[in-house]
């Protein structure tokens, strides 16, 4: 099962979603965004990476909470991986949520960000993420590489950056962008870095400035490339 070349992945997602006459349940849906995506929300639970945080939202745990009879439900949910908290979230709707609605459960459970990841297909830049390569391509100019827990992110030039340019850093006005959001160059990493001062996750808003900052960077300054 491969998506249609032409199709975003977004739109595949919805496609092959309602193309299932039978139970969307949590080993369905994953198995679908491996094959979409090829983004392991299996290994993403396995790693105990995604979103840091000391309790799930309460959109997560008042659906559980309907399914399950315990009396705290958040120290419950917390003996729980990733996929097994998907599984009882998509039971609690009788598995007949929207495709939308599936992927903002991914991105509160896993922290992973489907429409947001939809949207740097041929973008030039390459994302790596809770132990895997969420986007890449052999022409991206720029890596995005954040933390199991998406508590800190690195910036850094792809070598075929460095090969098309000549340049062996990041150029100086995007450096400028960056900072004014709060990275400063690291030398221990080699790369721009940024760490959330309270050691929580970087908030989705906070991903995507910096996303937008390089997409209009490589828009109006390497087109070509």
């Amino acid at each position: 099962m491969q998506a249609p070349t032409k199709m975003s992945k977004v739109v595949a997602m919805d496609t092959y979603i309602r193309s299932f006459p039978k139970e969307l349940t949590g080993s369905r849906i994953r198995e679908i965004v491996y094959q979409i995506y090829k983004i392991d929300l299996d290994a993403i639970s396995d790693l105990g990476a995604g979103t840091k945080q000391s309790v799930y939202p309460d959109q997560i745990t008042s659906s559980i909470k309907q399914i399950v009879d315990v009396n705290d439900i958040d120290s419950y949910i917390r003996n729980l991986s990733k996929s097994e908290v998907m599984d009882l979230y998509l039971e609690s709707y009788h598995y007949e949520l929207a495709p939308s609605d599936i992927r903002i459960a991914i991105n509160l459970i896993f922290g992973t960000n489907l429409d947001g990841i939809s949207t740097l297909e041929n973008s030039g830049i390459g994302l790596f993420s809770k132990g895997q390569w969420i986007n890449q391509s052999s022409e991206d100019l720029f890596v995005v590489h954040t933390s199991d827990d998406d508590v800190d992110v690195r910036i850094y030039p792809t070598d075929y950056f460095k090969k098309r340019t000549g340049l062996g850093e990041l150029p100086a006005e995007l450096q400028d962008s960056l900072k004014q959001l709060g990275y400063y160059f690291n030398e221990e990493v080699s790369a721009f870095y940024y760490a959330d001062p309270d050691g929580q996750s970087v908030l989705d808003s906070f991903k995507g400035q910096t996303l937008g900052i390089l997409m209009k960077f490589i828009s109006t300054k390497y087109s070509d490339l």
